[in-house]
């Protein structure tokens, strides 16, 4: 969606005083970006703890969009189509990351927690990060902390979160930080790219519903600079940035070109 501020013009200005409309707003549907429509989106911004500038971007349209959601844990079909309208993407794209990520599993287990993927490598760099010597830690911790990337240590469902409770008695927000989370697999040490503030409001958002699981996702696609090649459906360029140079050992590319056609 573009940014619209007073003055703009055209379709997008007519879909925002539509929205604007459907919370209550007195705005008409002029498509013309007019001092009441400015004043409706100041107090709508407001409302929703955005800041009360009174142009719509990126934030806006995505409360415009899904503050009146009636949240449950599974998304919807309206769900990937608004977030693709979002983005300005295919909603068959969107779908296509969702299943390679997580295949036709949801975003939750059955204890109600998220799904994660613990990588102990990721800890050992985090706990780096940190200023914590990760060799001293080793010893008895090795399926949790490791130089290198090893998939033998993957426990899967409910197990991973054994590895990650290890995980937090040593350091807990790089533990969090060293997990992917959710129906898209997001690593917890991109919080900031998904809009938050700490890797710990980060998790509390990921562990509210599926939804927010999509919407931090699409945020991350967004600032991380994938969104280009995702609307342009240029597989190994978008695999390469969001799941590493080493992408091709694991076919991402092909995973995700097959999943697209699926879908369209």
């Amino acid at each position: 969606m573009d940014t619209i501020r007073i003055n703009s013009k055209g379709n997008s200005v007519g879909m925002l005083q539509k929205l604007l409309a459907g919370y209550g707003f007195q705005v008409s549907e002029t498509s013309l970006f007019d001092e009441p429509t400015r004043q409706a989106v100041m107090a709508f911004q407001r409302d929703h703890g955005l800041d009360a500038d009174g142009i719509v971007g990126y934030r806006s349209w995505e409360s415009l969009f899904f503050a009146n959601r009636k949240e449950g844990k599974a998304l919807t079909e309206d769900d990937f189509r608004l977030a693709a309208r979002l983005l300005d993407v295919e909603p068959a794209a969107l779908k296509a990351v969702k299943e390679v990520e997580s295949g036709r599993y949801g975003g939750f287990l059955a204890s109600g927690r998220p799904v994660i993927l613990f990588e102990g490598h990721i800890f050992w760099s985090q706990l780096k990060k940190r200023n914590i010597n990760p060799e001293q830690y080793v010893k008895g911790n090795e399926d949790i902390l490791y130089p290198k990337w090893d998939k033998s240590h993957y426990k899967s469902g409910e197990a991973e979160y054994t590895r990650l409770e290890r995980a937090r008695k040593i350091h807990h927000d790089a533990a969090d930080a060293s997990a992917s989370w959710g129906m898209f697999q997001i690593m917890g040490f991109n919080y900031a790219a998904c809009g938050e503030k700490s890797v710990a409001g980060f998790v509390d958002m990921m562990s509210r519903s599926e939804l927010h699981q999509l919407l931090l996702s699409a945020r991350f696609i967004k600032s991380g600079g994938m969104l280009p090649a995702l609307q342009q459906k240029n597989w190994a360029e978008f695999a390469k940035r969001y799941n590493g140079p080493a992408y091709a050992q694991n076919k991402y590319d092909e995973k995700l070109a097959a999943a697209y056609k699926k879908f369209i």
